[in-house]
């Protein structure tokens, strides 16, 4: 169970919201304006705010304020039916997901769900990073090059992401990078000079994104790295921001990586389609390939892709 907080003025979208969360074991408060709505916020410090966005309620502003105090405290907004560009509004005031009525239960669970697990893999990843750092410092001894984070949840946000990005036409991007020459720069290094070394990569690539994207070791020198609401032009933009990132490294000089990338663009597509982690994965997985074939220090991949229909 896990407390949310519901800021939604209207009597009968907060009562079918309590309902939907509560019939899921969450427990839920509901208020009706920005102040007491920050006050709650500060005082319980709920898993996931859900704001309106209406004339009624300034859910933006909410989640600027939020944004602004607790950081770490993950946003749904929830836009009209009428709303022409829901996502980009919510990226824009810092949000991590957005929904657009008329509401059903099963979205609406599914999504608070999801933002909790991501919310929960980013705190994994957080503490990766900080083992990661201690190892580096000589505090404690390394145990090896640490553990992979569980992919399970990577697999459902874009399950959800998908859904939603055929719903709304709006395009995702998925990228896996690696160090090049892996085997011979890195793989031979001590253990605590491996960690550090990742823990440098991994930051250096969180500095290069935003607050929405996600970026996580699943393998040994390798890095995933997620892209909503992004097209293939814009995720080249943060391809190449991110080799150049992977360049700054200073526990190995004259560091280069490789990037495979995959897109996927419904706006594209006529009629309903659909992709998979596994296509996304094995898109980008070769494109790597012939990234580190080509001599590295390059970007492969990028053409969208043609999804099977249902």
């Amino acid at each position: 169970m896990a407390f949310m907080l519901v800021a939604e003025p209207a009597a009968p979208v907060s009562g079918a919201l309590r309902r939907f969360l509560e019939n899921a074991g969450h427990e839920v408060t509901v208020v009706g304006d920005v102040p007491e709505a920050m006050e709650r916020v500060r005082e319980l410090a709920p898993a996931v705010v859900m704001a309106s966005v209406s004339d009624g309620f300034d859910g933006e502003e909410l989640c600027r304020q939020v944004k602004a105090e607790v950081p770490g405290i993950p946003v749904l907004l929830l836009y009209l039916p009428e709303e022409e560009h829901p996502e980009a509004r919510a990226a824009a005031v810092g949000a991590e997901a957005c929904l657009v009525g008329p509401l059903k239960r099963a979205t609406v669970v599914s999504c608070v769900n999801l933002m909790m697990q991501v919310a929960q893999a980013r705190e994994a990843v957080a503490q990766i990073r900080s083992e990661m750092h201690m190892q580096s410092g000589g505090r404690r001894e390394p145990t090896g090059s640490g553990p992979s984070p569980d992919l399970e949840f990577l697999k459902r946000l874009l399950f959800m992401e998908v859904k939603r990005s055929r719903r709304y036409r709006y395009p995702i991007s998925f990228l896996i990078l690696e160090p090049d020459r892996f085997a011979e720069r890195l793989a031979t290094l001590s253990p605590m000079q491996l960690t550090s070394t990742m823990a440098e990569v991994l930051g250096k690539l969180a500095e290069a994104l935003r607050d929405i994207d996600l970026a996580v070791p699943f393998a040994e020198g390798r890095f995933v790295i997620f892209l909503p609401h992004t097209p293939y032009e814009g995720a080249m933009v943060v391809a190449e921001r991110l080799l150049q990132r992977v360049k700054e490294v200073q526990s190995v000089s004259g560091l280069t990586a490789s990037l495979g990338l995959a897109v996927f663009e419904p706006a594209a597509m006529k009629g309903q389609a659909q992709v998979s982690f596994g296509s996304l994965m094995k898109e980008a997985g070769d494109s790597l390939r012939r990234a580190q074939a080509a001599g590295g220090d390059r970007i492969e991949g990028g053409r969208p892709m043609i999804p099977e229909e249902e």
